[in-house]
């Protein structure tokens, strides 16, 4: 067997930690790529929440103001049949609402519609149970 010199052989070590450099360095890449996929992953993740939680604030806002405008009407009815307020008075009012009623639920039916499409009603699955 030939025997190596100083020089070979301080060249085979130096050849073996850059094989090793390269290797750890092709490992912390693949780390690093994997957790830029699981970090734009959750910001989708949270972006899509946050949408939804829009679509739900929307929806609920909507829904109070329908709320409001109906027990306004009534109100006004009870009026109307003590004696408190004339019939085109009524007739007026009624009409604002039934007017008002109707946009606010096509468009609550658009923000449902809209909620739907994007899955902000699917169930999720809690973190634990994957």
């Amino acid at each position: 067997m030939k025997a190596c010199s100083k020089q070979q052989t301080q060249r085979s070590i130096q050849l073996m930690q850059i094989c090793r450099l390269k290797e750890w360095c092709l490992v912390l890449l693949c780390l690093a790529s994997v957790l830029c996929v699981r970090i734009s992953s959750s910001q989708a993740q949270e972006d899509h929440q946050v949408k939804c939680s829009e679509y739900f604030t929307e929806i609920m806002e909507a829904q109070k103001f329908r709320e409001m405008l109906r027990i306004g009407a009534e109100i006004m009815i009870q009026r109307y049949q003590r004696g408190e307020l004339d019939k085109k008075s009524l007739d007026s009012t009624l009409a604002v609402w039934h007017t008002t009623e109707s946009e606010l639920q096509q468009r609550v039916a658009k923000i449902y519609d809209t909620a739907y499409a994007e899955k902000c009603f699917d169930s999720v699955v809690p973190k634990e149970a994957r």
